[in-house]
C-alpha cells in the first residue's frame, strides 16, 4: 500500500517535475536555486520525488536520445500540460517519466536503428498494385528512379505512361520521393484529390472516416499542387477547379464534410512512421489510441469517453500496443478491465 495519499503523491511529483524543468534553463538566478533548496528541505518526500525524475532524465540522456524526444519531454514537463482527472494527477511528471519508460523499453531508441526495416518489394516497376499488411512497412522502387514507402495496411496502384507517372493511393499512407522530370508530371490520386509534383518529397494519408474520406498531404521538399478530381458532370459544365499549392513544411487536410484546411505541418510526427515510431505531442488519448491501433491487430478500446480527453506526449514503437498500454496504465488513473487475443479494454481506475 502506498504510504502517501494518491493526491499528495501526485502533487509532490508534479512539483518535482516542474523544478527539474526550471533548473534546466540556463538563465536561472541565484534566487531560483535558493527557492529550490528551500523546497527540498521542506519535506523529505521532495528529495525522493526529485531524484526519481532526475533518474528518468539521466537514463534518457545516457541512451543517445533523439532531440525530438528531449523536446517533447521538456514540453510535457511544462506546468501548462497539467491535468485534473478523477483526482489530482501529476500529468507533467507522469508524461515525462512515461516518455522515459517508452524509450528505455524500446530497442529502436537504444541503438538508433529501425528494428523492423521496410520490406523491399522487388525490382523497379512502372505498373502494378502493391500493399502492406497491418504493422508492416514496405518500399517500392519505380522505373523512373522515384521511390514510395508504404505505411501499415496501405495499398497503391502504379500506372506509368510516356506522358505521365500515375499512382493511386487506395488505402493507408505513403511517402513519395519523386525523381525530377518536367516532361512527365508525377500524379498521386487519393480519395477525390489529385496531387501533382515534378521533383519533390511528400506524404499522403487516406483515412476512411464515418463521415467520408479524409486526405492529408504533407510536403517535405519542393512544391506540389492539390486539387479535386473533377467528375464527368463537373467537366461537362466546366466548373472551375481551384488548386492549393503547398510549400515545404505545409500540410493540407481535405475532408468530405469540411472545407480544405492548410496549416504548418509537424514534420517530426508526420515522418516518424518511416522510422517505425509513433509520436504524440499533447494529443488526446482518443487520438493516440486510434493511431496505435493502426499498427496492430490487437485493438485498444476506451470504455469511458472521459478517458479519451486525457493528454499524451511521448514516442512509442509502432505495433507495440502492449507497451503503450503499460505506460498509460502505469501513469494515469486507468486500468485494464478486460483483455483477450484481439483487444484490451481500458476503464477508469476504481478508488
Amino acid at each position: 500500500m502506498n504510504p502517501l495519499g494518491d493526491e499528495v503523491r501526485d502533487e509532490v511529483y508534479t512539483a518535482a517535475a516542474d523544478w527539474h524543468s526550471r533548473l534546466m534553463d540556463e538563465d536561472n538566478s541565484a534566487h531560483a536555486y535558493a527557492e529550490f533548496d528551500a523546497w527540498l528541505a521542506a519535506d523529505a518526500r521532495h528529495q525522493a520525488a526529485f531524484s526519481a525524475v532526475e533518474q528518468a532524465w539521466s537514463s534518457m540522456r545516457g541512451a543517445r536520445v533523439d532531440p525530438r524526444i528531449l523536446k517533447l519531454r521538456r514540453e510535457a514537463l511544462s506546468a501548462t500540460h497539467r491535468l485534473r482527472f478523477f483526482r489530482v494527477a501529476a500529468a507533467a511528471a507522469v508524461i515525462g517519466v512515461g516518455v522515459a519508460v517508452a524509450y528505455l523499453a524500446n530497442p529502436l531508441f537504444r541503438d538508433g536503428r529501425v528494428t523492423n526495416p521496410a520490406r523491399m518489394m522487388g525490382a523497379a516497376t512502372d505498373g502494378g498494385e502493391f500493399r502492406t499488411a497491418v504493422g508492416e512497412r514496405s518500399s517500392v522502387t519505380l522505373s523512373d528512379g522515384s521511390s514510395v514507402v508504404l505505411n501499415t495496411n496501405s495499398r497503391i496502384e502504379v500506372r506509368f505512361t510516356a506522358q505521365q507517372r500515375n499512382v493511386r493511393l487506395l488505402a493507408g499512407q505513403a511517402w513519395f520521393q519523386v525523381a525530377k522530370n518536367a516532361a512527365r508530371p508525377f500524379v498521386v490520386e487519393a480519395g477525390d484529390q489529385r496531387v501533382t509534383a515534378l521533383g519533390t518529397a511528400f506524404d499522403v494519408r487516406l483515412d476512411d472516416l464515418d463521415t467520408g474520406d479524409s486526405v492529408q498531404v504533407t510536403l517535405t521538399e519542393g512544391t506540389v499542387s492539390v486539387e479535386p478530381i473533377r467528375s464527368p458532370l463537373t467537366r461537362l459544365i466546366r466548373r472551375p477547379v481551384v488548386a492549393a499549392v503547398l510549400e515545404p513544411g505545409e500540410a493540407l487536410v481535405v475532408k468530405d464534410d469540411a472545407p480544405a484546411m492548410k496549416s504548418k505541418a509537424d514534420l517530426v510526427k508526420v515522418s516518424s512512421w518511416r522510422q517505425g515510431q509513433v509520436v504524440f505531442d499533447n494529443d488526446t488519448l482518443d487520438a493516440a489510441v486510434a493511431e496505435i491501433n493502426r499498427y496492430s491487430p490487437l485493438r485498444i478500446e476506451l470504455a469511458d469517453a472521459r478517458l479519451g480527453q486525457l493528454r499524451v506526449s511521448g514516442v512509442f514503437k509502432a505495433g507495440h500496443s502492449e507497451s503503450f498500454v503499460e505506460t498509460v496504465t502505469g501513469h494515469y488513473p486507468i486500468q485494464i478491465a478486460a483483455r483477450d487475443e484481439t483487444r484490451i479494454l481500458l476503464t477508469p481506475l476504481t478508488q
